[in-house]
């Protein structure tokens, strides 16, 4: 309720990522239809996440936070090398059942958020993920590639955003 709450005072985006339309999606369409995004997908997640960074690389380096990567982490340069090898959100489709174009918006706005949050000093993106995504069939690599999309952004070491397992 309190992410409700949030997004309804301040309409803020939020992008939910499960193959059901659950009352959770629905429940942040009401609040504003226009700002809640869902991506039905099955086993798409990680193509998800890293098409999302390609699209960052491509189209917002700005909020690419390479001096928190060169200071706070190893093997990002694999990371974004891989990402830009074999994620772009056109060839990506099939395997995530979302339109490039719905991914390149998905994007922009986590671009904006991240640049808005590093210049507040608070704040960015904050992902949320139940149980059940860590105990998918790749759950571990789920995690660990989300993680990887906000270390990428600078979404890590703040308050009010980072990665955060609700269980």
């Amino acid at each position: 309720w309190r992410v409700a709450d949030y997004k309804a005072r301040e309409n803020i985006p939020t992008l939910i990522v499960d193959p059901r339309r659950t009352g959770t999606v629905q429940g942040l369409e009401s609040i504003n239809p226009d700002n809640s995004h869902h991506f039905q997908t099955i086993n798409g997640d990680i193509s998800i996440h890293n098409a999302i960074a390609f699209a960052i690389l491509e189209k917002h380096p700005d909020a690419i936070a390479w001096d928190f990567l060169k200071k706070h982490t190893t093997g990002w340069e694999a990371y974004v090398d891989a990402v830009k090898k074999g994620y772009d959100p056109a060839k990506v489709e099939d395997r995530t059942m979302i339109p490039a174009a719905r991914i390149y918006e998905i994007a922009k706005l986590w671009a904006e958020a991240s640049i808005k949050g590093r210049e507040r000093g608070s704040g960015g993106v904050l992902t949320i993920w139940g149980i059940g995504y860590n105990q998918h069939l790749h759950g571990q690599h789920n995690t660990m590639n989300l993680v990887n999309l906000m270390a990428l952004t600078g979404n890590i070491g703040r308050p009010g955003c980072g990665p955060h397992s609700q269980t």
